[in-house]
């Protein structure tokens, strides 16, 4: 039996080339789009934030590669991973207006003598058993991603609701007085403090910056009576303000009015001591001298004193008495002739 060569078919081969071509071709494509696919995986993460990989719906890495920090990183791209990223440098704030007063609408009750509506007002009981509207915001920053992502459901709800309680408790330590007006800042210091001490307690991975209260106020039905209250508490500072500075003054002067008559008169003691310690050392001097010559001692003194009579005497007259004695008499004081005399006359 002889063999027949086998002829070749030109379609047959064009369809092989094709095949051929379009499988190369199909090859170049999966090489290329598995490098895309590759490359997408690539992720940068900003300086505000960290990221948590996912793998399959479970967070990847080792305990301490876990959380990943500013920067490029890369990760298997979806479906197979996943990137959550959570704002761990950013402040974050949830606003609480269970206790506060319905701004208005269609329901609001006009007027201030409306009753209070309960289950629409909002409001909290205070230590003694007074009603009180109140508006807080806590803020808050994300320390452990993980654990605020992946282990509470709501964080911000858990918040929320953790903020109420906390207003709730401290509202019951105060009076309505004391939360309204004396001791606002301590009312506001007790929430924050309960507030954080409760998030420690639930591990949240949160860290509490800073609770605040936006608004507090009695219910307007009563906010007339507490205004008067306030104005007569303001007016009443004002008069203490003023009387204490009237006393401080007051007593300003009389210090140094009492400064000044002391200096006066230990000035004048010191004057009076000087004179009469001067007489004295002058009388010690005198006396001693007049032991020794009495006569003598006793014609100078009557000397000087006739010395100074005549020193201060105004006007001096010399009489004659009879025989060769002569009387001396000195005018001292003469008496001042009064203008309204010289008027009359």
């Amino acid at each position: 039996m002889s063999h027949v060569p086998a002829t070749r078919d030109p379609g047959n081969e064009a369809l092989a080339d094709a095949l051929r071509v379009s499988f190369r071709l199909l090859r170049v494509v999966m090489v290329i789009l598995l490098a895309l696919y590759v490359v997408s995986g690539i992720f940068i993460v900003k300086q505000d934030e960290k990221a948590i990989v996912l793998v399959f719906g479970k967070v990847a890495g080792a305990a301490g590669g876990r959380i990943k920090g500013p920067g490029i990183h890369w990760t298997f791209p979806r479906p197979i991973g996943e990137i959550v990223r959570v704002k761990t440098e950013q402040v974050q704030s949830i606003e609480t207006g269970t206790f506060a007063m319905p701004a208005g609408g269609p329901n609001q009750p006009p007027g201030g003598d409306s009753p209070l509506r309960p289950g629409q007002d909002g409001y909290s009981l205070t230590g003694d058993a007074n009603l009180m509207h109140s508006r807080w915001v806590v803020r808050y920053q994300v320390k452990d991603p993980e654990v605020a992502e992946f282990q509470f459901t709501d964080l911000r709800a858990i918040l929320h609701r953790e903020l109420d309680h906390a207003i709730q408790r401290a509202s019951s330590r105060f009076t309505i007085d004391r939360a309204l007006r004396t001791d606002l800042e301590q009312f506001r210091a007790t929430v924050a403090g309960d507030m954080v001490r409760r998030i420690q307690q639930l591990g949240l991975g949160v860290e509490i910056v800073g609770v605040e209260v936006l608004l507090v106020a009695p219910p307007r039905q009563v906010a007339d009576a507490f205004n008067q209250v306030i104005a007569a508490e303001q007016e009443r500072s004002e008069q203490i303000s003023a009387a204490r500075g009237y006393a401080a003054r007051t007593g300003n002067e009389a210090q140094g009015q009492a400064a000044r008559l002391m200096a006066e008169a230990a000035a004048y003691q010191r004057r009076v001591v000087s004179e009469v310690s001067a007489d004295a050392d002058y009388f010690n001097k005198v006396h001693a001298e007049y032991v020794k010559n009495p006569d003598v001692i006793a014609r100078t003194l009557l000397q000087d004193s006739v010395r100074r009579a005549m020193a201060g005497a105004e006007e001096k007259f010399v009489l004659p008495t009879g025989g060769s004695q002569q009387q001396l008499r000195l005018l001292i004081n003469r008496e001042q002739k009064s203008p309204w005399l010289e008027d009359q006359k």
